[in-house]
């Protein structure tokens, strides 16, 4: 099973691997938004200062979870992040269940909301991809490896 830091760099790897992107304008906050604007745009949220482990680096550029929200999403619980890159600008958010064996009633609750879709993904892993206003939701449910994660991020 992945440790809570391994799964966040694994749920940021998959997040920024795959091709499509994820959801443009998230629960009250904006692409783009500063740490600060998101926090006032999120009630609940907690600033985060990440170790230098929580740190992405991808294709040049380096994304950092400054902002940790509580919450459920689709009725699952779990934990919000959000990711900024070197300028302090939003662009992608993560959420993780508390639970990973919600995923399965998580994921069918996302193709509840966003229609059928055809996964993608290996093995017993299935990702999902929708497009929703010009950005992209994406669902990953990895049960052999005790990973589940729902992204967005702008298109």
């Amino acid at each position: 099973m992945l440790s809570p830091r391994n799964g966040l760099v694994a749920s940021i790897a998959i997040l920024l691997a795959a091709t499509a992107p994820a959801l443009a304008n998230w629960e009250g906050t904006e692409w783009g938004m500063s740490p600060t604007a998101a926090l006032a745009a999120l009630e609940g949220a907690t600033s985060h200062i990440p170790t230098e482990a929580e740190q992405y680096d991808y294709d040049g550029s380096r994304y950092s979870p400054l902002v940790k929200q509580s919450r459920s999403i689709e009725g699952v619980a779990g934990e919000v992040t959000l990711l900024f890159d070197a300028d302090d600008s939003l662009k992608f958010v993560v959420f993780n269940p508390d639970d990973t064996a919600q995923c399965d009633a998580l994921g069918d609750a996302l193709l509840e909301r966003y229609g059928s879709a055809e996964p993608t993904g290996f093995g017993t892993t299935e990702i999902y991809n929708w497009e929703d206003n010009g950005d992209i939701v994406r669902f990953t449910n990895s049960p052999d490896a005790g990973f589940c994660n729902l992204n967005y991020s702008a298109s």
